[in-house]
This record gives structure tokens, sequence and C-alpha cells, in this order.
């Protein structure tokens, strides 16, 4: 607040800034992330953060393959899983160089991702992939994929 002289009082500020600030403090907390406990908005996040750039924004595939066959190339949700946890050269190493149920030869490119995402999350984005691109019932996968099992 400015006195009669046209000064900023000192302390008057404060005050009137106050609720500005709380209200401003309690808006952004309110538009936090969403419920990060349920798995397929963190798989979403995850997908964002990491996949997206090779699978596209929508999982219509880019430098990486579209997304949308995902349940054709893995059934099951445990091979999805091993295939994002070891990558291509893993896959290669372990299976040979065909991978998932359509036989396809590994194209190498595909990192590994067990040094930069938890288990929890690559069974969350592996359970996302298979909800949002490849159609499949959530209560279903998230089982399939070993998410909330107690």
């Amino acid at each position: 607040m400015r006195n009669r002289h046209g000064t900023i009082e000192p302390g008057r500020v404060g005050r009137h800034l106050v609720p500005w600030v709380v209200l401003a403090v309690v808006g952004l907390s309110a538009c936090a992330s969403p419920d990060a406990s349920d798995p397929i908005t963190r798989g979403r996040e995850v997908y964002g953060r990491i996949c997206s750039a090779c699978h596209g924004s929508g999982g219509e595939g880019g430098v990486g393959p579209s997304l949308r066959t995902v349940l054709d190339t893995w059934p099951g949700c445990a091979d999805q899983i091993e295939w994002v946890t070891i990558g291509s050269d893993g896959w290669m190493a372990a299976h040979g160089p065909a991978y998932g149920a359509t036989g396809k030869p590994v194209q190498g490119g595909m990192p590994a991702h067990r040094d930069i995402l938890e288990p929890d999350e690559i069974a969350a984005v592996s359970a996302f992939e298979r909800v949002r691109y490849g159609g499949a019932d959530e209560a279903a996968t998230l089982a399939d994929c070993g998410i909330g099992a107690g």
C-alpha cells in the first residue's frame, strides 16, 4: 500500500499479498498431477516422458512401431514387460532373433529400460499401452500385468 506521499509503507504489502499467495499455492496443489496411485495414470505419465519420443504421442509409431497392435505382438503382458525391461539386444540374447507372437525378426533399437524405470513403472506403462492403444479391458490388463494383486 502507498501512503499519502506515494511511497510504499513497509509491512503493508505483505499483509495484502498473503491471501493471494495462499490462493495460488492452493490452486496449484489442486491442479497437481492426477492420482499417481492409479497405474493407468502412472503409465500414461511414463509413456509421455519416455516412450512417446519413439512410439508417437498417440501410440501411432514413428522411430518405433505403432502400438495399435500391441495385443497381437504381446498377447501376454509378461512378455511385453520383459521386452520393455531388456530391450532388443537383451531379447535376442535371451530368446533369439524373433520377438512377440508375430515372430517378426528383432530389428534393434528398442533400448532396455531396466536402468531408467522401476519395475512397477514398466508394468504400469505396459498396462497403459495395452488399454489405451490395444483396447484391452483395464481390470483384466492390470491383473495380467501383475498390478494391484495385493
